[in-house]
């Protein structure tokens, strides 16, 4: 069975995202498609529900299953079907958007971005649900909620999509988020790389580089983000001073967190203060 909905141009045009067309595949043993490069000039997402299917990925058979998917970018080529043992019954969205280009960071440019959903499937499947239904019985009033159903499916997968080659089948992404909710709870404390690493066991270099991959920045960079958003809390609801609030952020000399602060936010901690407090 398949479902194409296509949909009418916008009458706004600068949505940051909108989809073009949408629909479903699924009891279809034979659905596979070869595009050229330059034939379909919107994004091409697709999340498979269940079943398996495949994507050709520089030249190698890439595997996928319930709760992966991969994008395409504009003009990309495209090679990709379902199992003909285990048809897929997977969700596909065309779409377009005034700087959808920044919210992706590339993903699908040059290659099929392949992914894995965790913790966000089944926000990501529902999101998605409601948009085929709103587009089934599209109305021209509904084109903002339209919009706005295609960018939560996006925000919420760019937020829990792992890298399908190295984190699919596992609980490594979901560790790794616990880890971050305990770096965010306890940063304030006497937090370092080597401790952090102990408590997720594993050594400093090989959790630094999964924490990367998961999270999307390294494990000292979260945490000096996270003490930064507290002394940001700190300077507009205590009178406390600099120096303290150095101290009480985590930060073992106040010119440092300074520093820190002034590099993450482009202005000093008293500029900070006396803008927002």
């Amino acid at each position: 069975m398949r479902e194409h909905i296509y949909l009418p141009q916008p009458s706004y045009l600068h949505y940051v995202c909108y989809p073009e067309s949408c629909g479903r595949y699924y009891l279809d043993s034979e659905h596979l498609e070869r595009r050229p490069a330059g034939t379909l000039k919107e994004y091409n997402l697709h999340i498979i529900v269940s079943g398996k299917g495949y994507v050709m990925d520089g030249g190698e058979r890439r595997e996928l299953q319930a709760g992966s998917g991969f994008l395409y970018g504009p003009g990309e080529s495209q090679n990709y079907g379902t199992d003909p043992d285990d048809p897929w019954d997977v969700r596909w969205v065309h779409f377009i958007g005034e700087g959808i280009e920044q919210l992706l960071s590339g993903k699908g440019q040059g290659e099929a971005w392949l992914f894995t959903l965790t913790q966000q499937r089944s926000r990501v499947e529902q999101a998605l649900e409601k948009l085929t239904r709103l587009s089934e019985a599209f109305e021209s009033a509904n084109e903002p909620v339209i919009s706005s159903a295609l960018y939560e499916v996006l925000a919420a997968l760019l937020h829990d999509a792992g890298r399908h080659r190295r984190l699919a089948g596992s609980g490594t992404r979901e560790k790794m988020f616990e880890v971050a909710d305990y770096i965010r709870a306890n940063c304030a404390g006497k937090l370092n790389l080597t401790s952090i690493a102990d408590k997720a066991g594993y050594s400093p270099y090989h959790f630094t580089r999964i924490f990367r991959d998961a999270v999307g920045k390294s494990p000292t960079h979260y945490m000096t983000e996270c003490r930064i958003l507290l002394a940001k809390n700190l300077l507009v609801s205590t009178p406390l001073a600099i120096k303290q609030i150095a101290y009480e952020t985590g930060f073992s000399q106040s010119s440092y967190f300074i520093s820190q602060f002034h590099r993450m936010t482009g202005m000093t901690p008293q500029q900070f203060r006396d803008l927002y407090g």
